[in-house]
């Protein structure tokens, strides 16, 4: 899985709470026994906050560029590295060709993480060298490449939400000139993808850190595309263009982020790094593009074991709440969030299914939309209690939560938790299950 996988301690203290639905008597001329339905309300949910090292953004089709800050996430940067993909063309030598100009064309998606009320300013710079990919042939967010020290062009743009209006940025006509007339001259460096990208790069796309919102653009042949617009002089003039798109191959989303002064300052890449939420003042944070993600245990299950001679598991409920005021018009909630089981060495071994064995949850999203109080999460994990109920140690699965694979790269969909020990909205196991005790 590209990317993920990779928890605060929500230690509440057990408190369970049942409900009898009365004795069964059977075979009361040989053994007294009785059976009971029992409904534990709180059973103690341990999650904590992880770090992915590095997310893997190469070759998406969605894009984000912005600066964002605020005092939970910290500060934010993202930028766009792109190169481009050589045009072929094969000009007439009869006729003239005259530059009318370099356009890039980029088209918001809609999405976006801050105030939309405020302006942006975006700084295009061509890159120094050709982007290379990791060693192991990938592109993350975390990947550096040197860029020049001017920048071609800086623009605007205002945010708006749910629009898809088109963005036009003119860059210099130097280089529209310089572009055109190498093509008509047939130069060598537009022969090959090899030649184009050691003459031309490609372009970085980075936020000024004046800005207050971070907005997705779509890359596709399109859009995110360098288009050089020209007259073709013959007997008359005609209007034409060449479009250079992204080389998906080579293109990906980089990411920077200070979080020094913000509460996940004490959260280090790395799953052994985990903080527990009681360490986080009984919060739980998850984002995309930032690589925040969960894992969840549940340490006192076996406690259940002390309510009868034979427990046997009915049906088992997790609910997870978002933390009030925590999502509004800045901030969106992921509508997709998945449980994935590890072992005791956290390997991932599966995901969690519907009751069908075949469907994977996605976290049924309720929404509050009037108080914001009652939003929560929810999966059925009957299965999988039923599997650790009873086991210790090397035999006991853990989970590990995040959003999908494409929101964890294209989104800063975000979802703080809270899990305040003792209030009604914290997230909780609810567990119904059966009890056998001889009289």
């Amino acid at each position: 899985m590209k990317h993920l996988l990779y928890g605060g301690l929500l230690l509440a203290a057990l408190c369970l709470w049942a409900c009898r639905d009365g004795n069964l008597g059977l075979g009361k001329s040989l053994v007294e026994s009785s059976f009971y339905n029992v409904y534990v309300d709180t059973c103690t949910v341990d999650i904590s906050t992880v770090k992915l090292d590095s997310i893997e953004t190469g070759g998406d089709s969605v894009c984000q560029l912005g600066h964002y800050s605020d005092d939970v996430w910290g500060e934010v940067y993202s930028s766009y590295y792109a190169e481009y993909s050589v045009t072929n063309f094969t000009p007439s030598a009869d006729n003239a060709y005259l530059l009318d100009s370099l356009v890039l064309r980029l088209i918001p998606l809609g999405h976006f993480w801050g105030d939309t009320l405020q302006e942006q300013r975006i700084s295009i710079y061509q890159l120094r060298y050709p982007i290379v990919l990791d060693n192991d042939e990938e592109l993350y967010n975390t990947t550096s490449q040197l860029l020049e020290e001017t920048p071609l062009t800086t623009f605007t743009y205002l945010p708006r939400p749910g629009a898809k209006r088109e963005v036009e940025v003119r860059l210099p006509d130097a280089l529209g000139r310089e572009f055109l007339e190498d093509i008509v001259a047939q130069d060598d460096r537009f022969n090959s993808q090899d030649n184009f990208k050691k003459y031309f790069p490609g372009l970085v796309f980075k936020a000024e850190a004046d800005g207050g919102c971070i907005t997705g653009f779509l890359v596709n042949d399109t859009a995110m595309s360098l288009n050089l617009y020209y007259r073709e002089v013959a007997v008359e003039s005609e209007e034409k263009s060449l479009t250079f798109s992204v080389n998906m191959d080579y293109a990906y989303t980089g990411i920077k982020q200070d979080c020094s002064d913000s509460p996940l300052s004490v959260v280090t890449g790395g799953l052994e790094n985990l903080v527990h939420s009681t360490d986080m003042d009984n919060r739980a944070y998850m984002q995309g593009l930032t690589g925040y993600y969960n894992q969840l245990e549940f340490p006192y299950l076996n406690d259940l074991q002390s309510r009868g001679e034979i427990v046997s598991i009915e049906e088992a409920v997790l609910c997870l709440y978002s933390l009030a005021k925590s999502y509004n018009e800045v901030s969106q909630l992921p509508e997709d969030i998945r449980l994935y089981i590890t072992d005791e060495n956290n390997v991932l071994e599966d995901y969690v299914y519907g009751s069908d064995g075949v469907t994977v949850q996605t976290g049924d999203l309720v929404v509050d939309e009037m108080y914001g109080k009652e939003t929560y999460y929810s999966f059925d994990l009957t299965e999988f209690i039923r599997n650790n109920f009873g086991t210790w140690g090397s035999k006991r699965q853990k989970l590990l939560m995040s959003m999908n694979d494409d929101d964890c790269a294209t989104t800063f969909n975000q979802v703080v938790f809270t899990n305040e020990p003792g209030q009604d909205r914290q997230c909780r196991l609810k567990v119904r299950f059966k009890t056998y005790n001889e009289q």
